[in-house]
């Protein structure tokens, strides 16, 4: 299928294990799946896994708050769009969306706020000079909405 949006995106399917007594993905599994294909984004832009291995520093979430707008169910496939909204010296947010990407709906939303943190000393610091590039490619293309 072809991402219909310009935003950074990546793909899974609702797992069978996903599902609760209800019938569709139980809400524990949004937050896994907007935090891990979230980090997948970030990856791209040099700030996931890779930035963490060369730097020793990491962005832990400090806030989120999510909105459950529509179920979805065993096989669905969904997509993940990341929109950043801002950073500083020492914080990212992040609008993260989760799409039904078989029938186009907006499934739920995650907004955030990461903090760039040493893991030598678990203390928030501020970002280095190539994690600030790497955000300012994040931002040049795609400007936060």
């Amino acid at each position: 299928m072809t991402d219909r949006s310009p935003k950074p995106v990546a793909h899974t399917t609702v797992k069978p294990e996903w599902i609760d007594l209800y019938g569709h993905m139980n809400m524990a599994y949004y937050v896994l799946v907007l935090d891990e294909l979230g980090h997948q984004i970030l990856e791209r832009f040099g700030l996931g896994a890779g930035y963490t291995q060369a730097e020793n520093r990491g962005l832990f979430t400090v806030d989120a708050a999510i909105q459950y707008r529509k179920e979805v169910r065993e096989g669905d496939r969904l997509r993940v769009e990341l929109t950043p909204l801002r950073f500083d010296d020492k914080r990212l947010w992040t609008r993260v969306e989760l799409f039904n990407d078989d029938q186009g709906y907006l499934s739920a939303v995650m907004e955030q706020t990461a903090l760039n943190v040493d893991l030598g000393t678990r203390r928030a610091c501020a970002f280095s000079e190539a994690a600030t590039a790497s955000l300012a490619r994040l931002f040049e293309q795609l400007p936060p909405s």
